[in-house]
Order: C-alpha cells, then sequence, then structure tokens
C-alpha cells in the first residue's frame, strides 16, 4: 500500500503548489519602479501575468510624453496603459524602447503618424497592442512589421484601415488575437488573413465583411475559436 499512495501523494502535493496564489509583494526594485509610476502621476501594481523579469503594470488616465519618459529607467515594467494618449507624441513613444521587457501597450486614445508608430515598433518585445481610435492608416501600419512577436493586436474604430493593411498583419505570424471593427476592411482582406493559422479570435463588427465570408473564413481556419462581425 505504501508504494501504491506514493504516486497520489505526489500527484497532491503537486496540486497544492499549484494551487499557491503567485506572490504580488514587490522587490524592491519592483517598489522603485512604483514610486516611479506614482511620482509621473500615474498608478502601479504587480501583474503575475508579466514575465517575472518585468512584473509592474503602469497605468495614466492622460498620458503625456513626461509621464513615458519618467519610465526610461525602470525596466521592471512590463504594461504601461494610457487611457488618453493623445497628447504622446514620437518624442515618449521613442522612450518605451528603453523598457526591455514590455510585452503591452494600451493607447485608449491616441493620435497616430507614421514617427509614432514607427516608435511603437521599436519595442521589440511587445505581445499585445492596442490602438483603438488612433486615425491610424494603411501608411502607418506597415511599421508593426518589426514587432514580430505581436500575438494581439487592437485596431477597433481605425476607419482609414483598408484591405491593404492586410498584407502587414499576415506577415505577423503569432497573432492569435485581432480587433478590426469599424475599419475598412472587406471579404477580400479577410481572406487575406488566412496564413495566420494561430489566429484564435478574431472581430469585424461593423465592417464590411460578409456573413457568408465570415462563415467560408471560419470553416477554412482551425485554430479559430471566435468571430464577431
Amino acid at each position: 500500500m505504501r508504494f501504491l499512495l506514493t504516486p497520489f501523494l505526489a500527484i497532491g502535493l503537486v496540486s497544492v503548489v499549484l494551487a499557491q496564489p503567485a506572490d504580488l509583494t514587490p522587490t524592491a526594485d519592483e517598489q522603485k519602479a512604483i514610486d516611479a509610476v506614482v511620482k509621473a502621476g500615474g498608478k502601479a501594481e504587480i501583474d503575475p501575468k508579466l514575465p517575472a523579469a518585468a512584473r509592474v503594470s503602469a497605468k495614466f488616465e492622460n498620458g503625456t510624453d513626461a509621464a513615458l519618459l519618467a519610465l526610461k529607467k525602470s525596466p521592471q515594467i512590463g504594461s504601461v496603459d494610457a487611457y488618453d494618449g493623445t497628447k504622446c507624441t514620437e518624442k515618449g513613444f521613442v522612450a518605451l524602447k528603453d523598457l526591455p521587457h514590455l510585452r503591452r501597450l494600451i493607447l485608449g486614445k491616441s493620435v497616430m503618424t507614421a514617427l509614432r508608430v514607427n516608435a511603437i515598433s521599436q519595442c521589440k518585445e511587445l505581445r499585445d497592442l492596442r490602438l483603438p481610435e488612433a486615425g491610424l492608416s494603411d501608411a502607418e501600419l506597415v511599421y508593426l512589421k518589426k514587432l514580430t512577436l505581436l500575438e494581439s493586436f487592437d485596431a477597433t474604430d481605425n476607419p482609414q484601415l483598408t484591405d491593404k493593411s492586410m498584407a502587414t498583419l499576415k506577415t505577423l505570424d503569432r497573432l492569435q488575437s485581432l480587433y478590426l471593427a469599424k475599419t475598412g476592411i472587406t471579404d477580400k482582406g479577410l481572406m487575406e488573413l488566412k496564413v495566420l493559422d494561430g489566429l484564435r479570435t478574431l472581430y469585424v463588427g461593423s465592417t464590411k465583411v460578409t456573413a457568408d465570408a465570415a462563415e467560408k473564413f471560419t470553416d477554412e481556419m482551425p485554430n479559430l475559436r471566435v468571430i464577431r462581425r
């Protein structure tokens, strides 16, 4: 019986270890990063979903160049979120490349230009980029080809993005989630995305994508779990 029980005991111990909550206590360096965010007018917390080297998530109601520049010496920051980033320019976005482990950038509102998108594209470790309502056009989006590790991209409410932008997006072969609601994509552009065989979530609501095309696309995408139109 002793030997029969041993595997079960081992499984039980593993389950207990896995059930332990993540340690959200900041290290000394993480606390310095948190203090830098607060001093810059934002809020910060430890996000266990971020990589161990950069667990600090920074949030700002109103992002500015000064706020982004203030983060340069805090490599423990793995996420930057600005509800309103309309005052951020390429000067502030360029500073983000000094965050070597930045995985997530969220701008609730922004004004994107070629220079600004190019600056963001220098953040090579980005996995999650959200630029809704940013005035993006096909010309600006082309710079995102540099973000080869990107897994999730939100371009909601950028009506100037057309089927031409799909030539850029289909090069990002790690994409799993793509949000293109309220853009200029059509059935033709949708079909260009078939090369993204790892795609799991796609939103194309309020576009010219038809129900027939969406259904056909779903049938041909083995890993797609959610499509909304």
